[in-house]
């Protein structure tokens, strides 16, 4: 099946059965936001940008269970390879994942969620610290296939130094003009950058400077639940947004 600009959207059933995956390496993109890569060189794995995976390691002791699931961060673009980022913190299942070894098989099972990005209309991404991650499959997505049309990131965080993926999204709206990428800092104050650029969270003017001219477009939402239900409610009662033109992907823990 092919998706916009003849680009494989990679279809395929809700559920796989779970197969094992060598994990490859670790890169720290924030303080506490890290992006586990894992080879399909040997299990092809497909799946639509903006799905997520479902990871398991049955021998562990975790209060909330050995599954969590993942956005998968990467786009279905970029071969040989996939990869989650997420936030760490100080659970079992962070720690486990903290001291994968190169080569070691790993439990996962994918693809599954409809958070993906549609053909046609434009798009308007509202994310919320490492709720970036299906966006940044999206626009990589996007622009590797060449699709053409208005993409809009509206991308909140707490300081600068917490924007996940900055100089990758930065690269991004130079190779398509497609994309236009708005950051909006709550606490610059606690900043060691002189920031520039935007500053509070999300508000009806912000959005409505953002959309302006852009024709019927479908938003997404994505991030912590409080972030996202504060950004849907702005949405509906100052954008006055049909709840039919709204994707949510709620981020309920980490």
């Amino acid at each position: 099946m092919l998706g916009e600009g003849g680009i494989p959207v990679m279809g395929a059933p809700a559920r796989f059965l779970p197969r094992q995956l060598p994990f490859v390496e670790s890169t720290p993109e924030t303080g506490d936001v890290t992006t586990f890569r894992f080879s399909t060189r040997q299990e092809p794995f497909a799946w639509r940008a903006g799905q997520f995976l479902e990871m398991k390691f049955p021998d562990l002791v975790d209060p909330r269970g050995p599954t969590r699931l993942f956005t998968i961060s990467s786009s279905p673009t970029e071969t040989g390879s996939l990869t989650i980022s997420t936030k760490m913190s100080g659970s079992p299942f962070k720690q486990r994942l903290r001291t994968l070894r190169a080569g070691e098989l790993v439990d996962i099972t994918a693809p599954d969620g409809d958070f993906v990005l549609e053909p046609g209309r434009p798009a308007v991404m509202l994310a919320g610290g490492v709720g970036i991650t299906p966006f940044r499959s999206m626009l990589r997505y996007a622009t590797d296939a060449r699709i053409e049309k208005p993409l809009i990131l509206i991308y909140s965080n707490r300081t600068p130094e917490d924007i996940v993926f900055r100089k990758e999204l930065d690269e991004l709206v130079r190779r398509n003009h497609s994309i236009q990428i708005i950051h909006t800092i709550t606490r610059p104050a606690e900043s060691k950058e002189a920031w520039k650029g935007h500053v509070g969270h999300v508000d009806g003017e912000l959005l409505r400077t953002a959309i302006r001219g852009v024709r019927h477009p479908l938003f997404y939402l994505a991030g912590p639940p409080g972030l996202v239900q504060a950004d849907r409610k702005v949405l509906l009662q100052e954008i006055h947004l049909s709840e039919g033109d709204l994707r949510i992907d709620e981020f309920e823990g980490y």
